[in-house]
């Protein structure tokens, strides 16, 4: 039920940003003062009735594209310039919006969604325009809960975050990612609903995700207290270079025979290959490792990335 609250923050917005007015005309238009009219937008912003998108030009490096699909044997890559005087959050802005505005076509055309989890990927969807389309389509969730309670990067926040903005239906994997036995994981994988979910991932027709490098500050299953210090140690000493949906694989791209791979919920790498499009949205060149395993696993179809990580990429490849 809408709020009179909500009724007048709804109100200032408009005046705002819609009509142009200043905080001063809207403060004597509500009979209050400026700071408080400023309270009220801030507010409105706050609680996510505002959504502010800045469009960005669309700069693409086509030879350092071409370069990167024909030398990894992807159908395609989208490499992005990227500016360095602006900062950590600025730049993940801004890398969200250009994947949303190269992939955003794909999306809407595509029946069966799948999408993962994570700061990047939580970007792109958010960079995505809330237009619901006029047809029915389905976003999967890929693998299981990431986050605590609250984590906007967690899949099945991000799950119903695209299909929200698609006006499709949201279809969540009802478990952890990492469950706490080998066995609990079995029991799950067995189960009706997560065999329902798993079964639609294996027909989506795009799927986008990213990838952790399992030792830098920067790695999602880390931050998430997924993996304790025997883990870290156990996945060192098999020489693993990245995780993607939970999974870890080698600097190949081999699925490791190890314990906590086989506590992981959610579509299985080799699953992957027979996806008509998989999406890598990933940047850092602290990731490169990890996305050459990717690549050479061949998981993927297209990579969304950005100049230096392209480059880095093609020299580590030498």
């Amino acid at each position: 039920m809408v709020s009179d609250r909500d009724e007048l923050l709804a109100q200032v917005a408009y005046a705002y940003y819609h009509r142009g007015e200043g905080l001063s005309q809207i403060a004597k238009t509500l009979g209050r003062s400026v700071s408080m009219a400023s309270r009220l937008l801030q507010e409105a912003r706050d609680r996510n009735l505002v959504e502010i998108r800045i469009n960005y030009p669309l700069t693409r490096l086509s030879e350092l594209e071409a370069e990167i699909a024909g030398r990894f044997g992807i159908d395609q890559a989208h490499v992005f310039t990227q500016p360095s005087r602006i900062d950590g959050g600025e730049q993940l802005y801004r890398y969200g919006s250009l994947c949303a505005a190269s992939i955003e076509t794909a999306l809407r055309e595509a029946d069966l969604i799948g999408v993962s989890w994570g700061r990047q990927v939580n970007a792109i969807v958010g960079g995505i325009a809330p237009n619901p389309t006029n047809r029915p389509g389905t976003v999967v969730q890929a693998s299981g809960a990431s986050g605590a309670l609250g984590d906007d990067h967690d899949g099945a926040r991000i799950t119903q975050r695209l299909a929200d903005r698609l006006g499709y239906t949201a279809r969540l994997m009802p478990s952890p990612l990492i469950v706490d036995t080998v066995r609990v994981a079995e029991a799950l994988r067995n189960s009706p609903s997560i065999i329902s979910v798993l079964d639609l991932l294996k027909r989506t027709d795009i799927l986008l995700t990213s990838v952790g490098a399992p030792f830098s500050e920067t790695s999602g299953l880390a931050r998430s207290g997924y993996l304790n210090e025997a883990e870290l140690d156990d996945l060192r000493a098999n020489d693993a270079a990245v995780d993607i949906l939970g999974f870890h694989l080698d600097r190949n791209g081999e699925l490791l025979d190890i314990e906590i791979n086989h506590r992981v919920i959610g579509i299985w790498p080799e699953d992957l290959r027979r996806i008509p499009n998989v999406v890598l949205a990933v940047t850092g060149t602290d990731r490169i490792a990890a996305i050459l395993a990717v690549l050479r696993g061949r998981y993927c179809n297209s990579l969304l990335t950005d100049r230096a990580t392209a480059e880095a990429l093609l020299a580590a490849a030498d």
